[in-house]
């Protein structure tokens, strides 16, 4: 099977919806290798990021732009361009991710997909975000099926986007693989030497802006029994951190017990989240918190998250759950004095976790496209 993404902001932008492009198109890679991957995208991406290396030296990801000849790049990506190429490359399948579906595929012979990681795209500001819902539903209504990443979103859909309820299906984010990865006691020296952590910490990793509610986890940290835990921030330093948080640190005071840290390398994030006494999560709203909760459940971590039904979805009975960070101190004060209790909870969390392996999410996703294929070929 040869399967085509719209990959415009996958491989052009850093962001979210990019994240989970390169997660899933590397899942699908895992689980089946035989199969081909084209990405495509209306501008010549010959010098990639060092996110991009490791996926696109699969021998079955393959990236395709305009040729040279071709003036209008954006068009060819949005109109009939893109499809007349997606046919001279064979393309069974063709995956739009949020609105990127080309209208050259209305009506055509080859099955669409859309995935909609967020139906509403509340966080977009209201005119992007009407904008990008008025093309979400131009691409819905030509997809064969759509999907969602939670239950919610689904009901969302079904409620407000033109297709019928069984045509959209629930496919779980996956975990990054990296979170597999071994950890030795040396690493952790190294961890600690390299980024100057303290002995104990509680961890938060997301950008510091005034929707991340990090002023609840240093409230959090303030109610906590052992004043030996300091809180470690991975995010650069934005204007909300230098006006807002340092000063809310002091009131609270924990100013001395809070590190910031602009950058973690990506291969040192697993060693560092096993070390943390728990890991954070005060906004489970978006994509990216959720993409937290399941990587860190998988690291071997204690996860304390903010509740929602989202959050109850992907973390299930392996995650703590708070509504105000008194209620979020309490619980952590509990796990951090009970052994026996904190180990339970991680077992839950790892058992939990194996729901969004790399592998069943991408068979899920190959099955989706078989059963999409297969009812074409029975009703053509």
């Amino acid at each position: 099977m040869v399967v085509g993404f719209g990959a415009e902001k996958v491989l052009l932008e850093n962001d979210d919806l990019s994240y989970y492009g390169r997660v899933l198109i590397r899942a699908l890679v895992v689980a089946h290798p035989d199969n081909y991957y084209i990405l495509y995208t209306p501008k010549n991406i010959t010098k990639t990021n060092k996110k991009l290396m490791t996926l696109l030296n699969d021998d079955s990801v393959r990236v395709k732009f305009p040729r040279s000849h071709v003036h209008n790049k954006q068009g060819w990506y949005t109109g009939k361009g893109i499809y007349a190429s997606s046919k001279n490359h064979g393309i069974n399948v063709f995956h739009g991710i949020d609105e990127q579906l080309p209208r050259g595929f209305k009506n055509s012979h080859i099955p669409t997909l859309l995935t909609l990681t967020d139906p509403t795209f509340e966080h977009c500001g209201w005119w992007q975000g009407w904008l990008r819902r008025r093309r979400a539903h131009k691409a819905a209504g030509m997809a064969k099926r759509v999907i969602t990443l939670t239950q919610s979103a689904r009901q969302e859909v079904i409620d407000h986007y033109p297709v019928n309820a069984d045509d959209v299906d629930v496919v779980h984010l996956c975990y990054h693989e990296s979170c597999d990865e071994e950890s030795s006691g040396s690493m952790t020296d190294v961890m600690r030497t390299k980024y100057h952590l303290p002995e104990k910490f509680i961890l938060y990793k997301g950008r510091l802006n005034s929707e991340d509610d990090v002023e609840d986890v240093l409230t959090l940290l303030h109610q906590l029994d052992d004043h030996g835990i300091s809180l470690v921030v991975v995010g650069y330093r934005t204007d909300h951190y230098d006006d807002k948080l340092k000063d809310f640190a002091q009131q609270q005071h924990v100013f001395h017990r809070f590190r910031q840290i602009d950058k973690l390398h990506h291969s040192d994030m697993t060693t560092v989240v096993r070390m943390a006494q728990a890991v954070v999560i005060p906004n489970t709203s978006r994509v990216r918190d959720l993409y937290k909760l399941i990587n860190a459940q998988r690291c071997g971590a204690v996860v304390l998250c903010r509740d929602s039904k989202d959050a109850r979805e992907y973390g299930g009975d392996g995650a703590l759950y708070f509504t105000t960070p008194e209620d979020g101190a309490s619980q952590l004060n509990h796990i951090l004095g009970n052994d026996s209790d904190r180990e339970a909870l991680l077992q839950l969390g790892r058992d939990n976790s194996d729901k969004f392996m790399p592998q069943v999410i991408g068979d899920q996703m190959m099955h989706i496209y078989r059963s999409v294929l297969m009812h074409r070929r029975l009703y053509k």
